[in-house]
Parts: structure tokens; sequence; C-alpha cells
């Protein structure tokens, strides 16, 4: 077991920092309170403010609840997976650069768009704080969605990606806020692909560890 354990040392740190930061934040069956969303979270204008640390911050807590457990599951599986496919620090660069990358993406997007989005009343998208380590996990994912023999790599890429683009269109869930859900999958939205594209882009260099 040890030794299996071993495999996976990104995945194992990820989930202890998310454990650590809901033991903190009480937020591993709690809903996370304002201010710790305040202190920890991140907006698209963050980025022109310079607060560059919540890059890091918000991908190691949640909001708390089910969706700590639902983070928990998500990185066990997409990003376990994922460094079993191609190593810990193909997945470590895979996660952390695409999360920060997608998150800039947004930041410039929202910033750019913010006339159009509040015809749709999405223009809080750019001061709304929000948490969780799902762009990471799902660049992680589009990196094992890539990984599959053709045409499969295809057929799951973009099965996963028109999925992704429909829930960006779905009706905001009572009592859940319409710019955090349009920032969420927006960012989930670019990271898939970006995930999906970085496997694709530096396949030669990659080579799968033997299994035993």
């Amino acid at each position: 077991m040890i030794n299996f354990l071993r495999k996976f040392p990104f995945t194992l740190l990820m989930l202890a920092a998310l454990i650590f930061a809901a033991l903190l934040t009480n937020t591993y069956f709690e809903e996370i309170t304002h201010d710790w969303i305040n202190l920890t979270g991140f907006a698209a204008r963050d980025l022109f403010y310079w607060q560059l640390w919540r890059f890091f911050t918000m991908a190691v807590v949640t909001t708390g609840g089910h969706v700590f457990w639902e983070a928990l599951l998500f990185v066990a599986t997409f990003v376990g997976t994922a460094e079993w496919l191609a190593g810990s620090r193909r997945v470590a660069l895979t996660f952390w650069g695409i999360h920060v990358f997608s998150l800039v993406l947004l930041s410039f997007i929202i910033t750019v768009s913010i006339h159009q989005l509040r015809s749709f009343g999405f223009e809080a998208s750019q001061v709304a704080r929000d948490v969780g380590p799902s762009a990471g996990y799902f660049a992680c994912l589009g990196l094992v969605s890539a990984t599959l023999k053709r045409p499969w790599h295809w057929i799951s890429g973009a099965g996963i990606w028109i999925m992704l683009i429909v829930m960006l269109f779905l009706p905001v869930p009572a009592g859940e806020s319409a710019a955090l859900k349009f920032s969420a999958d927006l960012v989930h939205l670019l990271a898939f692909p970006l995930g999906w594209l970085s496997y694709r882009i530096g396949k030669k260099g990659m080579v799968p560890p033997k299994r035993t």
C-alpha cells in the first residue's frame, strides 16, 4: 500500500492541503463564511490589484459542506488518474499552470466584456470572489481525456467540452449566485481544453510510468 501511495505524491499533497484548509476554515461540514471568502477567494479584478496570492489560496479552500467532499473526490479521481498516467511533475505543472492561466484569461475576458455582461446581469462576476480547485482538476481531466487512444481522445474531449458549454447556459440553481456560477463555469470551459491541449502539445516528452 505504501509503495502504491508513493506513486501519487502531488495528489496526496493536494488532498492534505484541502483537508487542512477545511479544518482551518471549519468548512468540512459548514458553509464558508464571508470573512474567509474575502480573505482567500479570487475575483476577476484581484488580478489587476496584484493580489496574486489569491491564485493559490482559492485552490485549497472550498465553499464547504458537500462541495468540500466533492472536491476531495474529484481531486483524488481526476488528479490521481492524471498523475498515474503522466507522472507527478507533469501533473503538478498542468494543475497549477492551467489553474493560474485560466484565472488570468477569466479576468481579461470579464474585464473586456463587462458592458455585455451587464446586459445579462453578470457584471458582479468582476468583483465576486470564489474558491475551489476545480480549474486544476478539470485541467487534469482534460489531460486524462487526451491520453485515450484514437478516436476516444477526440470523442471524450469533445463530449466533455460540449457538456461544459451546456452547463454555462443552464439556469442558475436556487440560492446560487448567477455571477459566481458564470465565472466558475467559464473557468471550467477554459481549463478542460487547455489540459487536453497540454498533453497533445507535449506528447513526445511524456513517458507513462510503468505499471506493476
